[in-house]
């Protein structure tokens, strides 16, 4: 007899595997770089915390890319990493607004000037989406998914 398997289980399962996959393509070596490539005028002031606040950077880089990631099968069919943007934009949005808030916990009001803050995590975070978005449309194409 076999195992029975609930749908939702399965389909966990899938996910959980999907992610797997994916996180084996990412570099640690490259996101730091994109860290600082996004946030070095940032961190003059933050030297004492920056291990920390690279690592808060990190994991929402991994975020981006498994949510773009997870839409790169729409790319695969032809739909533009545009519009498959715009589906999960509203997501992406919550991202970025809780990096920004993360960065804010480490300044006071006076000392950031908060629109050019906001600027980078919105371009970091777009950056790590489509990354991840790129990477998923590659492996569907060479049929690894």
């Amino acid at each position: 007899m076999g195992i029975v398997m609930s749908f939702l289980e399965k389909q966990r399962d899938k996910q959980l595997d999907f992610e797997r996959k994916t996180l084996r393509e990412l570099s640690i070596p490259q996101i730091e770089k994109t860290i600082d490539e996004y946030f070095a005028p940032f961190f003059q002031a933050m030297d004492p915390y920056k291990r920390t606040i690279s690592d808060m950077c990190m994991d929402y880089a991994i975020e981006a890319c498994l949510l773009g990631a997870s839409y790169g099968r729409f790319g695969y069919y032809g739909e533009s990493a545009e519009s498959a943007f715009l589906r999960s934009e509203s997501r992406v949005k919550e991202l970025i607004t809780d990096l920004f808030d993360f960065w804010l916990f480490w300044y006071e009001a006076q000392d950031l000037r908060f629109e050019s803050l906001y600027k980078a995590c919105e371009g970091f975070m777009y950056y790590w989406w489509k990354e991840g978005f790129e990477k998923a449309v590659r492996r569907y194409r060479l049929r690894l998914q």
